[in-house]
């Protein structure tokens, strides 16, 4: 079984971590330059490959903002800042965080992040102005050297997110969604990377079938999408920043907007 993404237009990157292709988006043309990023045949989620990556290395796969596909949610300039990140992740070591997605550069133009932290828990960071960063931490430890299924949406309209893991070794849910209310994403010009360009921040682990929306995918799409049975769909008809798109998660509740919540 295999995600088919070319229906939905909401899709804006599909990196499948492929042999000979770790750098291909096969939805857009965001294509990425391999920075010692190893093919793994033997670890893998999707297809018959995955990316492995090692810290020590700063190991990582990378994209300047402006070489990314007009639409990109995450690219400077672009007004829509509703997004939706899948991918699966094998951690092996957590010793310190270690960045999964990462759009920060020199201090002042941090926007965005997604890391396995120490416990190892899930961690997003969003600023506010290219310095202020806002955390948003999914508490459950992961265990190292397994495989997990990692969603994270943001609605524009309201700020509302959800943060969904999956632990593929128990085969369920890992605890209960982490939801509420972010700051207002701050989007630099900095490079978007799969793990970050150190040492110390680096990846030390696998991903896998990394996936890029500029909607609000449902719990029900990222359900499919971690089974490997979705079948897309035609772009809605509201606006794609918009409440009513995939998922709509009820009034916010705005707590604690500066600090680890």
């Amino acid at each position: 079984m295999a995600n088919d993404f070319s229906a939905d237009g909401n899709c804006k990157a599909l990196w499948n971590l492929e042999s000979g292709a770790l750098t291909t988006d096969s939805k857009g043309t965001n294509t990425l330059a391999n920075t010692g990023v190893a093919e793994d045949l033997v670890n893998f989620k999707q297809g018959a490959c995955s990316g492995l990556f090692v810290h020590a290395d700063a190991d990582r796969l990378s994209i300047t903002d402006a070489l990314l596909d007009s639409g990109f949610p995450l690219k400077s300039g672009e007004a829509n800042r509703t997004f939706s990140f899948c991918f699966w992740v094998k951690p092996t070591t957590a010793s310190i965080w270690r960045h999964c997605i990462t759009k920060v550069g020199a201090a002042g133009t941090y926007s965005f992040y997604i890391t396995v932290d120490t416990t190892p828990a899930v961690r997003m960071m969003i600023s506010i102005d290219g310095t202020t960063q806002a955390y948003y931490i999914h508490a459950s430890a992961l265990i190292l050297g397994q495989w997990y299924h990692v969603a994270i949406t943001h609605n524009a309209a309201d700020d509302s997110y959800r943060i969904r893991i999956w632990d593929d070794t128990a085969g369920a849910i890992l605890g209960v969604d982490k939801t509420g209310v972010t700051v207002t994403p701050f989007i630099s010009a900095a490079t978007f990377y799969l793990s970050y360009n150190s040492s110390i921040f680096a990846l030390n682990g696998n991903l896998d079938e990394v996936v890029v929306f500029d909607d609000v995918l449902s719990v029900a799409d990222i359900d499919a999408i971690r089974a490997g049975t979705y079948g897309g769909g035609a772009p809605p008809a509201v606006p794609k920043f918009g409440s009513l798109n995939r998922n709509f998660y009820g009034p916010p509740q705005k707590t604690g907007l500066y600090t680890e919540i």
